[in-house]
Formats: C-alpha cells, structure tokens, sequence
C-alpha cells in the first residue's frame, strides 16, 4: 500500500479544425505552446521498469515516456495521448490509445481547434470533468504558431458531468498568464480528481460513503496486523509458549524482541 497519495490525469490535444474523437487521439506531438506548457506540467519519465513513479497502469507499449509530477505527499501520472504510439493496422480506431485516457475521471484538454470542445468528443463511461486550455488572443487559433501570443495569456474553463455541483475555483471561466498556467492547470487538476472520486464513490452525492485515502487504509492495514499478531501472542501466552521478557541491556541488544512483553521459546524471529 502506498505511503502516498496516487492520480491519474488524461491529457488530450486538439489541433485546428478537429472535432471527431480518432482525429484528436491520433495526434503524436501539439504546438510550441502545448509543449512549453507540459514541460511546465510535470516531468517525463521512462515507463520501462520504473520503481519510483506511479505510472497509473501503463505498459511499455503505452510509449516509453510519460509525463509525472510527484512531491513528498503525492503523485499525479498525466495520460498523455501525444505520448502513445499510434498502431495503423491493430489500432485504427484508436481503441486501445484510448484505454487508460478513458479511465481518467479528469481529462486536460488543451484546444486549438478554433471551436468549442463537445464534452462528450471522447466517449467514455469515466467522464466527470473536462479542463479545457484555449489560447486567449488575436485569431481563435493564435497560439498554434509558434509567434507572440503563445506567449501571453490562456482561457480555462471546466466542463462537470450532468448533475456534479459545481467545486471550482475557475467561475464562468478564469484568463492565466502562460508562466503561470502550469502549476494552476495541476492544482485544478488534484482539485478535480478528489471530487470526481467523491462524486463516483457516492453513486452522484446519494449514498453516505467513506472516502478512504491511501494513507487511511495504510493504518487500517496496520492495526489489523496488530491486532492479528495481539491475537498470536495471546494464544502463545495461553499455551505456555512465551518465555519472561529480558531486561535492561540483554533486552537492548536482542532484535528478535517482539512489541510485546515476551518471546516465543527458542528466541525465534
């Protein structure tokens, strides 16, 4: 069990003109803007026999890179679909890229497709709550090109599944400075993920259910393990299988001590 808190966030680019789901999943890379964005983001980490980052379920043929960001409390694993192979011949419609962006409850859609992102364009059982990036400058697709505007100010808004109360900070929608759009995108981003699991875990707000963090369930696991071996220790006290506790340096010195007051015969570990 992990000893910090785990989440997994989609991430989608829409180039100019895209409305249709295979079009948007099939782009390999975005504009200049999108990628100075998700440098700022998170890290790029390699997917193959990573120990240390949660890689939220990918696989080695998810890509060999994948973008994270992690600090003493948490970690967030951004499925990135710019990252995933495209497979013309097994994969044409896209399904399996679509796997583990599908099962993100929050998708970061970034937006230069010059309209309006449908809420539904990735169909999906798991859609709670769309971030959509949009640039905020002179053209509806301005920032695509690599030119002065990508370097200026962004339109985000939140789209919520039919139902959710609205929990954002964001109001109708809030203008960020690009400098600043990537640490704001990634709070929005935990914001989300927290009440989207509240919402979904609570069958929509009807059902009064324990939302259980990993650290919660962590000192569950352990006070269980305590009390089973409570339970042991009792049972060998009952049979006469528990020899007096040494004292003072002896019991300083012996490792094989358990929490309690006594050891199994034998002195065994």
């Amino acid at each position: 069990m992990p000893v910090i808190e785990t989440h997994k966030i989609g991430v989608l680019y829409v180039a100019p003109g895209q409305t249709d789901e295979i079009s948007i999943l099939s782009n390999m890379h975005g504009s200049p803007a999108y990628s100075r964005f998700m440098s700022g983001l998170a890290r790029l980490i390699r997917v193959k026999d990573q120990r240390d980052v949660y890689t939220g379920g990918l696989e080695p043929r998810d890509g060999e890179y994948a973008y994270a960001w992690w600090d003493d409390i948490g970690q967030i694993l951004y499925h990135t679909a710019t990252l995933v192979p495209n497979d013309d011949v097994e994969d044409a419609s896209r399904y399996f890229k679509k796997r583990n962006l599908g099962n993100s409850h929050v998708k970061i859609i970034w937006n230069d497709s010059g309209v309006p992102y449908a809420f539904h364009t990735l169909k999906t059982q798991f859609q709670f709550v769309n971030i959509i990036i949009e640039p905020h400058s002179r053209g509806t697709v301005a920032a695509f090109s690599n030119n002065q505007h990508e370097n200026e100010y962004f339109r985000v808004t939140i789209q919520r599944a039919e139902g959710m109360p609205r929990f954002d900070p964001v109001g109708e929608y809030k203008i960020v400075r690009a400098e600043s759009l990537p640490d704001y995108i990634r709070q929005l981003g935990l914001l989300s993920d927290y009440w989207s699991r509240v919402w979904d875990e609570t069958q929509k707000g009807t059902v009064d259910s324990e939302i259980v963090t990993n650290w919660r369930s962590r000192l569950q696991r352990i006070k269980r393990f305590n009390q089973e071996l409570q339970r042991w220790r009792d049972e060998l006290h009952q049979k006469g299988k528990i020899r007096p506790r040494p004292e003072g340096e002896e019991a300083r010195r012996d490792f094989t001590l358990f929490a309690g007051d006594g050891l199994p015969e034998g002195g065994g570990t």
